[in-house]
């Protein structure tokens, strides 16, 4: 019997600079790939910035538990991480006396799936693996100010769509480790999205009006690559009402793809919140574009632009931002 295990904190991705001591630190969740890379790339965000990578890259082994298992794993994580010596001490306390620590919840992609699974065990204190076993004895009360979203899509097929999804090319150059192994977890992370069943809100369920999300007759035999039916995605109880606020930080661009096809990362491409409204409408109160494709958005190139659109969508949820209008429109 093969014992895992796992750090005991967060990494480190930004430090709190001075004037962003007393802001809402911000913890990001790794992507389908297994990694923080990404996150390293961002600009100062004038807040402090912790990561979390897939204890399980190197081993390349798959959680048995899927998105749960890894919940339980990583808010235990950030539970340590809360009490260390690398948290701001000024960071910002809950105002309504319970002396709880306001933090931020985000990530790239599937990132932003575990962040939601990792909302609903904390503000649930349960999830399909049972009671967060961890709740009563952690020692620190946590308040989940906002939801990041980074081109994290809603995985429940449209109702109705033909979209046709195409297929990667392989390449020929010859592979590092590194790249293989994040291939492999891109590989498992499909997976466990695949059985993965959202926690279902009662305003979604208030809002319906007769249509259901669910795949059509005929449709169970089109390739869906991560998607299914809201009836697979979602639990059959309603769980919450509504989970925290989101803001989603959406690419602008399609994935470009040889032959016919799209990328199963633009099923939704066109719609605002990547397909959000259908989970729980309003719940992702504002999307802000930046440029590039899914798999490209932190790319050199666009590292500033990226940079400022999660900064904004921190602030939005800190209730700091200082414009009216957001961007949701394309940006050339």
């Amino acid at each position: 019997m093969v014992i895992q295990k796992y750090p005991t904190e967060c990494e480190v991705v930004q430090p709190a600079t001075p004037r962003g001591l007393s802001a809402t630190p911000l913890f990001l969740f790794h992507d389908g790939g297994g990694t923080t890379f990404a996150y390293h790339c961002l600009a100062s965000l004038d807040r402090a910035v912790f990561g979390i990578a897939n204890p399980r890259f190197h081993s390349a082994t798959a959680w048995d538990g899927g998105l749960p298992e890894m919940a339980r794993v990583y808010l235990r994580m950030i539970r340590n991480t809360i009490v260390g010596p690398e948290y701001p001490p000024l960071a910002p306390f809950s105002t309504d006396g319970t002396r709880r620590r306001k933090i931020l919840l985000g990530g790239w992609s599937l990132g932003g799936l575990l962040a939601l699974e990792i909302a609903r065990l904390l503000v649930t204190g349960a999830n399909a693996l049972g009671a967060d076993e961890d709740g009563d004895d952690a020692g620190v009360g946590i308040e989940i100010v906002g939801l990041v979203f980074i081109d994290s899509i809603y995985p429940v097929w449209p109702a109705g769509s033909e979209a046709k999804l195409g297929t990667y090319a392989e390449t020929a150059e010859p592979q590092g480790k590194n790249q293989k192994l994040a291939k492999q977890a891109m590989k498992l992370a499909a997976g466990m999205v695949k059985v993965w069943q959202m926690p279902r809100c009662g305003a979604a369920i208030a809002a319906e009006n007769g249509v259901k999300n669910e795949v059509q007759s005929g449709e169970d035999k089109v390739e869906r690559s991560f998607y299914g039916s809201r009836e697979e995605r979602e639990t059959k109880e309603v769980v919450w009402e509504r989970p925290p606020r989101g803001v989603l930080v959406k690419a602008t661009a399609g994935v470009p793809m040889p032959g016919d096809g799209i990328s199963p990362t633009d099923v939704y491409r066109s719609d605002e919140k990547l397909g959000w409204d259908e989970y729980c409408p309003g719940f992702i109160e504002k999307t802000l574009m930046t440029s590039g494709s899914h798999f490209d958005m932190f790319s050199w190139g666009y590292t500033d632009e990226i940079t400022a659109r999660v900064a904004d969508a921190c602030q939005y949820l800190e209730g700091s931002y200082g414009y009216e209008d957001m961007m949701t429109a394309d940006m050339s």
